[in-house]
């Protein structure tokens, strides 16, 4: 089946046209925001070719493709369905689900777009820690220099990036939502906070923080700013809403995420640093070994997303990593081991070469083809997974293996190096051989036989 023929096949299997209110893509999913999830054939939506699995979720429709899904993604597009990461979208119906389930779908909405940059930002940092271990670079050098600072944008101004993504998952104006998080990140308002100096307004104080690189107040603000806004046109009188709107909505907001909503956010961000902090030192192995083997069935749902502000606020606050991306290394390399052992198992050439392939996606970072398409199909290499993965787990835990650089696959080896010394790296290249090769190992013996 060709791409073409999927997306229609696809579509008419959702209900048609007229059922798909969006849809939008991710590394490996397309997510459909549906009418009516009832007039969904999902039984002939799970067996088409092409799909390796579904999950349907309280707010979306979510189909796992694999990573040549934006390929499927452009010719759903073409049939004329609404692209929802389009910032001129016209407004769509908005389900209402449980509180949690609506919190992990906007997170999961806002975050998901950054993942490429955060990659680029990750794969940036990698180069440029081989820069340094084979002395191909001074850190002291123009070409380092730059190199750094190219890394540290994606970063340094997620605030941003953060604005245009949640502007459209509350259908904020986007331009707007831009410059009232840009203020936080200006170079006059930083710079003051830096010199220490009192900062104020009307006679209020504000709070000397720097919001570079943070999560939460971005989007806490983005999400006030959408009352404000609808607050706003309500009482403007239509012939001075084009000035009105904007301009009051602009200075409300700016005040508010200056005085309140930003050292609020931050607050959050230092309380959520603080009791990873703690986990990590208290029940360190217990918190790694339970993520990572549990990491699959977060995969399931979805929530995987909604770990990133995490795992991103840590990076923020100190510069390392011991608990989400540590067990979604073993978690990713696991799943990648137990699908190998069943390419190497199955006499099925089909059944090889797909298990072989979402095997070295999955060692890559890219796990659904592994987990929908393999692990999950056949149990027991899903089994292994997760004893590999809780196995690994449990003794990066132990030893508190550390990440320098934001990577949950094989090229975090390069993210090791640090200040723990050679010690760390050591550490954690055992951690992933043991994530490899125990599950590689437990489905060779686990797993009888491999049907096509």
């Amino acid at each position: 089946m060709t791409n073409k023929e999927l997306a229609s096949t696809l579509v008419f299997n959702l209900g048609g046209k007229e059922n798909i209110q969006s849809v939008v893509h991710c590394a490996t999913r397309l997510r459909f925001d549906l009418k009516d999830d009832r007039l969904v054939d999902q039984k002939a939506v799970g067996e088409l070719e092409g799909v390796v699995g579904i999950n349907p979720t309280a707010t979306q429709f979510q189909v796992i493709i694999g990573s040549h899904v934006s390929n499927v993604f452009a010719e759903i597009i073409e049939l004329g369905i609404l692209n929802g990461d389009t910032a001129d979208q016209a407004p769509v119906e908005v389900k209402e689900g449980g509180v949690f389930s609506r919190i992990v779908d906007t997170i999961t909405a806002c975050m998901t777009p950054m993942i490429p940059a955060l990659t680029a930002a990750g794969m940036m940092k990698v180069i440029l820690s081989l820069s340094l271990t084979f002395n191909w670079l001074s850190s002291e050098s123009p070409t380092y220099r730059v190199l750094d600072f190219i890394g540290d944008s994606a970063f340094y101004f997620m605030p941003l990036l953060l604005a245009v993504f949640a502007s459209r998952k509350f259908q904020v104006n986007t331009s707007l939502a831009m410059i009232v998080v840009g203020i936080l990140l200006h170079p006059n308002f930083t710079s003051w906070v830096a010199s220490g100096d009192p900062l104020s307004f009307i006679g209020l104080p504000i709070q000397g923080v720097g919001y570079a690189a943070s999560v939460i107040p971005a989007l806490l603000t983005i999400w006030v700013m959408s009352y404000v806004e609808r607050g706003v046109d309500k009482i403007t009188p239509n012939a001075l809403k084009i000035i009105l709107n904007p301009t009051l909505v602009l200075l409300i907001m700016a005040p508010l995420a200056l005085i309140v909503i930003g050292p609020l956010g931050n607050y959050a961000g230092m309380a959520l640093a603080w009791l990873i902090n703690l986990l990590e030192g208290q029940l360190g192995f217990v918190m790694v070994a339970l993520l990572a083997g549990a990491m699959p069935f977060i995969v399931m749902t979805g929530m995987h997303h909604a770990l990133t502000p995490i795992f991103v606020a840590s990076f923020a606050a100190t510069g390392t990593e011991s608990l989400i991306l540590v067990a979604q290394i073993c978690a990713n390399l696991a799943q990648g081991g137990a699908s190998l052992a069943v390419g190497l198992k199955a006499k099925d050439k089909g059944t090889k070469s797909l298990a072989t392939a979402a095997g070295i996606s999955a060692i890559m970072g890219i796990t659904e083809p592994a987990l929908y398409g393999v692990t999950m199909r056949y149990k027991q290499p899903l089994v292994a997974a997760v004893i590999g993965a809780t196995i690994a787990g449990c003794f990066a835990g132990i030893v508190h293996v550390t990440l320098y650089v934001p990577q949950n696959s094989v090229m975090a080896l390069l993210g090791f190096s640090g200040d723990k010394g050679v010690g760390n790296v050591i550490s954690g290249v055992i951690m992933m051989i043991l994530s490899l090769v125990v599950p590689f190992v437990l489905t060779l013996f686990m797993q009888k036989s491999i049907e096509a």
